[in-house]
């Protein structure tokens, strides 16, 4: 009886961590919900060696909001032109790891993934790239 009373309580521990475990992420204060402007933009091309190249022209803003839709306006100065880049959809996150998830131009379903940082309303966010181990880092500054 008391064996089957001390599995019966594990059983319920077991329970109520796994539930803790799948809660959703804590959301970060208020502030990180805002519209950022890009600051700059470097790439990682690890065909070109270790040191990643910045983008010239970085402009246009980043908008984050609480029920997880963005909206991205980047645009970079490049051969006599402004390029333009912009994406809406779905963001989430979990401690430093975000998502960006849009339909591109073509239509398809895409998702960018990555890590994030806010420091003193500077939001770093370190992409990750294609091929594999390449990278997009994007400073932006918190309005």
């Amino acid at each position: 009886m008391k064996l089957r009373i001390l599995f019966s309580l594990l059983a319920v521990l077991f329970l109520v961590s796994q539930a803790r475990a799948q809660q959703a992420p804590t959301r970060p204060k208020s502030g990180f919900y805002t519209t950022y402007e890009y600051l700059t933009y470097a790439i990682l091309d690890q065909s070109a060696g270790p040191e990643p190249v910045a983008a010239q022209g970085v402009g246009g803003t980043l908008t984050l909001r609480p029920d997880g839709t963005y909206q991205k306006r980047l645009t970079l100065a490049a051969n006599g032109t402004t390029l333009h880049f912009d994406q809406d959809g779905r963001f989430a996150f979990t401690a430093d790891h975000i998502t960006f998830t849009y339909t591109d131009s073509k239509g398809q379903p895409r998702t960018d993934e990555g890590t994030f940082m806010l420091r003193s309303g500077l939001l770093t966010l370190t992409m990750q790239g294609y091929p594999a181990g390449n990278q997009g880092i994007y400073t932006l500054r918190g309005h």
